[in-house]
């Protein structure tokens, strides 16, 4: 005959394997249910990815379709951009499943770290936003940039395009992670600094790059008042007829032909006129007022 003990536990285990079915049978219901709703969590998200993608991809045909120009057509919205925002989509829809799933399931410390999660979501996702406006922007002032250093002659128009893409870039990624939350005080600093020491040498090389221009227009407008059109003219090792005084050269009839000479040369160098009587005179300034007309 079994004993008294070995009954007992017979009993204790056959109540345990109860309660442990029972449990499982109350759960099943919560597990399918969750289940059920990360399955559809998953297809919503995914379906949203891929609009997401389509997206971008008809921005960028409606932004090539509106270029004004060829150098705005080269803004084109990267592939990665469209990746990225994707992705980031996916996973914010995917998450307000999740925190569903796990409300179901009564998991209380996963379901109250994800509700914190959502409600933080709105602040991350404005600051991926501007984050990938900046990139987007950044790609449009630097087309801008160079278009405009290009028409003005500059020969290191990339450089500069390159430069305010960064600096628009920066800007941007300072704004979108103080969005986010993240304290971005030195950063900050770091970009007036560094903006400052950009536009101070911006300022320097258009200068330095002026120089010689505004020499050359001071000296013309000095020149008009100490010579006529017509005058014999000696400067240096031209000497010739002068024939016309621009904004920032003086033209003269050698025996060589037209020759052009910077206008402030004649600030450095000694220059001598002398009347020519057989060809009328006329004043230099009326005839670059004609020249300009």
């Amino acid at each position: 005959m079994a004993s008294s003990d070995d009954i007992n536990w017979q009993t204790s285990l056959i109540d345990t394997y109860e309660e442990f079915a029972t449990q499982i049978i109350a759960f099943a219901p919560l597990l399918a249910g969750a289940v059920a709703v990360l399955i559809v969590g998953w297809f919503v998200a995914h379906i949203l990815r891929i609009v997401t993608r389509k997206l971008f991809v008809g921005l960028d045909s409606i932004l090539q379709a509106a270029a004004p120009d060829e150098g705005a057509r080269q803004l084109k919205i990267r592939r990665s951009y469209a990746v990225i925002a994707g992705n980031a989509v996916f996973w914010i829809v995917f998450i307000f499943f999740i925190a569903a799933a796990a409300n179901m399931l009564g998991w209380k410390m996963l379901s109250s770290w994800m509700d914190s999660v959502v409600v933080y979501l709105p602040s991350l996702v404005s600051g991926l936003l501007i984050i990938l406006a900046g990139f987007l922007l950044s790609n449009l002032v630097k087309a801008g940039v160079i278009s405009t250093a290009s028409s003005a002659g500059m020969t290191q128009s990339d450089v500069l395009g390159r430069i305010a893409q960064m600096v628009v870039i920066f800007t941007s990624l300072v704004i979108g992670i103080e969005q986010i939350g993240i304290n971005v005080d030195f950063l900050t600093n770091v970009l007036i600094v560094i903006i400052g020491v950009l536009l101070a040498g911006a300022a320097l090389a258009f200068g330095l790059g002026a120089r010689n221009l505004v020499a050359n227009i001071i000296g013309a407008q000095q020149l008009r008042k100490h010579c006529r059109i017509g005058e014999q003219m000696l400067s240096g090792e031209a000497e010739g007829s002068i024939v016309e005084v621009t904004q920032t050269c003086v033209v003269l009839d050698t025996e060589y032909g037209r020759t052009v000479i910077p206008a402030k040369l004649f600030q450095e160098q000694v220059s001598s006129f002398k009347s020519d009587l057989g060809r009328p005179q006329k004043p230099a300034g009326d005839a670059a007022e004609k020249g300009t007309r």
